[in-house]
């Protein structure tokens, strides 16, 4: 997926008060997402590139984000900050002075660099966290980067939680938010939405996959076919549990 068609998403779910209309919102994009990106997603959602318990952060405050935007688009610091008091978004800021066209980055790519940028540590990582970021904002659509750029500052702020999206990945499945339950119960054993994320994903795409998860439980392998999803999620607890 591009990063300009998820962040069509993320403006229809900025748009949008309904809880049911942004589960659905959610579910949609949930759905059109590959697999292999749907814990990129799931994390971007919430404007973060980790579980809490990774404490992966940028830790840049909003002077250093201010830079990275006069840095971005060759202004200067003192007029980013008049912009930014005028309309007290920075992702409104950027936005103005964003110029690039459609941007064909994708996801993946987008998410990569950001967690690049957020594990730089030790002398210097500042300047450099300041300098890869602007490069990778610069090449941001306005859009986009009306988005993306709040991230660093943890200001993403699109009015659902992880609770939300437990909710889409059920409609995703099923239609309805009859999984939400055990796919709560997942999530509260191994809190790392992505990981949920990826699971749900899987057992939906893959149902040999959802198979051989029933053989960690044998007294589960006589599932029907048409059980196999609430016997996949009933093993999936029960392997969680142990791990866990």
């Amino acid at each position: 997926m591009e990063v300009g068609k998820l962040a069509k998403y993320l403006n229809q779910l900025e748009e949008t008060r309904s809880r049911l209309k942004i589960t659905e919102i959610l579910a949609q994009l949930l759905r059109e997402t590959r697999e292999k990106d749907v814990d990129k997603v799931s994390y971007l959602l919430l404007g973060v590139l980790a579980p809490q318990y990774k404490g992966v952060v940028f830790n840049l405050a909003e002077r250093m984000m201010i830079n990275v935007l006069a840095k971005a688009y060759d202004q200067q610091p003192e007029t980013i900050v008049k912009q930014y008091k005028e309309l007290g978004d920075i992702g409104l800021v950027a936005q103005q002075y964003a110029h690039a066209k459609r941007s064909k980055m994708l996801v993946s790519e987008l998410y990569d660099e950001l967690l690049l940028i957020a594990k730089y540590e030790g002398e210097g990582s500042v300047e450099r966290k300041i300098d890869r970021l602007a490069k990778l904002i610069s090449q941001l659509d306005p859009l986009s980067v009306h988005f993306i750029a709040r991230i660093p500052l943890g200001k993403l702020r699109l009015g659902f939680s992880d609770k939300t999206i437990i909710e889409a990945l059920s409609w995703m499945e099923t239609g309805d938010k009859s999984l939400r339950s055990d796919i709560e119960e997942a999530y509260n054993i191994r809190p790392d939405i992505g990981y949920v994320a990826s699971l749900v994903k899987k057992s939906a795409t893959d149902t040999a996959f959802a198979a051989s998860v029933l053989l960690i439980n044998p007294p589960l392998k006589n599932c029907s076919q048409n059980t196999l999803i609430i016997c996949f999620w009933q093993t999936v607890l029960l392997f969680l549990n142990q791990q866990f």
